[in-house]
């Protein structure tokens, strides 16, 4: 099995789970060994899977595979980085997926320093 993200880091950031047969295994991929099976992480992605997490569970019509990865859009950043990657990371965090709902989107166009 191997968990990816297309266009990791943008608004259109999917987390996808595959079947990744030997032969397709990628050489920089990393590789977690979870007694049943080998999970191939994708090497570019793995920033972007950080908090990530599979769920199952049984419903009526037989269960649910639930894929969630709070750090696909925009990884997860430290307390020391740049104001404008904060304040982008709070907006495609927080801000952004509430304004999806209604259509809406928000971007930061610039931070002027006016002391």
């Amino acid at each position: 099995v191997r968990i990816f993200v297309t266009q990791p880091g943008t608004k259109n950031a999917e987390t996808c789970l595959a079947y990744c047969p030997p032969n397709e295994v990628v050489p920089t991929d990393e590789q977690v060994d979870l007694d049943k099976f080998i999970l191939y992480l994708d090497h570019n992605s793995v920033p972007f899977l950080e908090e990530a997490y599979v769920d199952y569970s049984k419903d009526q019509m037989g269960g649910q595979l639930t894929i969630k990865a709070p750090n696909a859009k925009v990884p997860k950043i430290d307390d020391d980085a740049p104001l404008p990657d904060r304040v982008n990371y709070i907006l495609a965090s927080e801000i952004n997926p509430n304004l999806a709902a209604h259509g809406g989107e928000v971007s930061l166009v610039e931070i002027v320093d006016e002391s």
